[in-house]
């Protein structure tokens, strides 16, 4: 158990997790949008739940087979990440609705993990009276 596992428990774990789960979003839905006149492209999306399940679960995480191998950085969840496969055109209102949305959520975690750090200063802050 690291450092941070035992002041937060697996808030900030899962926060990180999150937020760098919410910025692989927001890439793909710029990615839409930019593609909204390419012929043949087709809107890309996964689901954010089904990811962040995944990634709890440690699922698509390689064992080490010999202890000087590297580890991977278990931030790195983009291997955990499954597309849909529904083949539909991008709907442009559609797509800035999802922006708006996963911003949202993206600062929402942020600031859920900024109140963390906040109660550590205001105990450290205190017991320095």
């Amino acid at each position: 158990m690291s450092f941070t596992d035992k002041l937060f428990g697996q808030t900030l774990n899962i926060g990180a997790q999150a937020l760098n789960l919410r910025m692989a979003k927001q890439g793909l839905i710029q990615s839409n949008i930019a593609n909204i006149e390419t012929p043949g492209y087709n809107q890309q999306d996964f689901s954010f739940s089904d990811a962040m399940r995944s990634a709890m679960q440690d699922q698509g995480q390689l064992a080490r087979t010999n202890s000087k191998h590297i580890p991977l950085d278990p931030m790195d969840i983009s291997e955990n990440i499954s597309f849909s496969g529904e083949k539909r055109p991008v709907d442009l209102d559609e797509e800035m609705l999802n922006l708006s949305q996963n911003q949202l959520m993206y600062r929402v975690t942020a600031k859920i993990i900024a109140k963390q750090f906040d109660g550590l200063k205001y105990a450290i802050n205190e017991g320095g009276r």
